[in-house]
């Protein structure tokens, strides 16, 4: 039993977060260029260490797909190739970077760091995994 990916997929960057082995928490981990995000998780995560991939898919309030759903589809399509074996969800990231910022704020980050976009993005995706991790958990 290996660890989950959460992934946050944004035009520019990538927000990844790793869970424990035990599949009970998230942590914030690395951003990462999306044109160089297949090949840093390829040499980063070793087949055998993985469990699966959860990835944040961007949608409106309606719950229609957005502009940004192109990029994490494409992504996601690349991942199921280059890891066919390896669990793939999808889960909606409605407000995730919105309660990425506000926990910054709230832990009483400084200004800096709630503007850095590179942190909010690991933060994102580390929201995107725990609440994958919490609905299997319910399952």
């Amino acid at each position: 039993m290996g660890i989950w990916l959460g992934l946050d997929v944004g035009a520019v960057r990538t927000g990844i977060a790793e869970s424990d082995l035990g599949h009970t928490m998230a942590f914030p981990v690395h951003t990462e260029k999306t044109e160089t995000l297949l090949a840093y998780l390829q040499k980063t995560y070793p087949l055998e260490g993985l469990s699966g991939v959860a990835i944040g898919l961007p949608v409106n309030f309606q719950g229609d797909a957005t502009e940004g759903s192109a990029h994490a589809l494409a992504i996601g399509q690349k991942i199921e190739a280059l890891w066919p074996h390896i669990a793939l969800h999808w889960v909606d990231e409605r407000f995730t970077s919105k309660l990425a910022a506000q926990a910054a704020h709230a832990a009483g980050a400084k200004a800096r760091v709630k503007k850095d976009k590179g942190m909010l993005d690991a933060a994102s995706a580390c929201l995107i995994l725990d609440n994958f991790l919490t609905q299997k958990k319910r399952t």
